[in-house]
């Protein structure tokens, strides 16, 4: 039953894919839920440093928010650390758990209004602490098993790396090839953070909180990714057989 997944753990989609989801994520708890990060948990101490002199009951939800993702980032360790010793450890189900737990959130906030509730009604409370969970698991996934990939529940050190590469690439010509694929993965990653961000504001506006229906979807997408890239590398193994052995040309 062990997945350690060498399509997850060397394929680029995957960081890509995962920081659109939580930028989507986080931009929708922003919008719907009372200015709370889930997903950008230093963005949720912020808003709290300001809101504790301001609006303390708004306050309040964030620490219920950092005291969420305190515990459940623990539990989430604990789990997938031990799944991983006794070789059990699947990360497509552990996408998939995701995308159920982002669903539920979909679920509770779309059919009560948190936001015409307040911030400590019930609610809002099972939908921020829902998404917290989905985020935390998220993270504890990129930490213990996905842990040679960059950051993508926040872009602070994926933009470091992307001006280092560009240094790199102008001053040392010699290595300009891993300076190249630094730049462009940074720039992918960081890209799809800014376009999960955008797409969750322009379509919040028309659908509410159902539109966390996409990220649900990418995630399942996730799920079922090893199986997806197997079938891609038969039909290129099929493609180069035909050709004795050499790969056919593509536009």
């Amino acid at each position: 039953m062990s997945d350690t997944s060498p399509s997850y753990r060397s394929h680029s989609l995957v960081p890509v894919l995962l920081a659109f989801c939580a930028c989507f994520v986080d931009v929708v708890c922003i919008i719907g839920l009372f200015h709370t990060f889930t997903a950008f948990i230093s963005g949720t101490l912020v808003v709290l440093c300001v809101e504790v002199f301001h609006q303390s009951e708004n306050a309040l939800l964030k620490v219920f928010v950092l005291v969420t993702f305190l515990v459940f980032t623990l539990f989430w360790y604990v789990v997938v650390t031990r799944l991983i010793r006794r070789k059990k450890v699947a990360i497509g189900h552990l996408f998939a758990l995701e995308a159920c737990i982002v669903a539920a959130f979909m679920l509770v906030a779309g059919l009560g209004d948190p936001s015409g509730s307040g911030p400590l009604a019930p609610v809002t409370l099972v939908a921020v602490g829902l998404s917290t969970i989905a985020m935390t698991l998220q993270n504890v996934i990129m930490l213990t098993i996905l842990n040679h990939h960059v950051p993508t529940t926040m872009m602070t050190g994926n933009s470091l790396k992307l001006v280092l590469g560009l240094a790199d690439y102008f001053a040392h010509p010699e290595s300009r090839t891993g300076s190249r694929e630094i730049v462009i993965h940074q720039t992918l990653v960081i890209s799809a953070f800014a376009v999960g961000g955008l797409l969750a504001s322009f379509l919040f506006g028309y659908f509410g909180f159902w539109v966390l229906a996409i990220p649900v979807t990418v995630l399942l997408l996730l799920a079922v990714l090893p199986s997806v890239l197997e079938g891609l590398d038969d039909e290129g193994n099929a493609d180069k057989d035909a050709a004795g052995g050499i790969p056919t040309a593509t536009g």
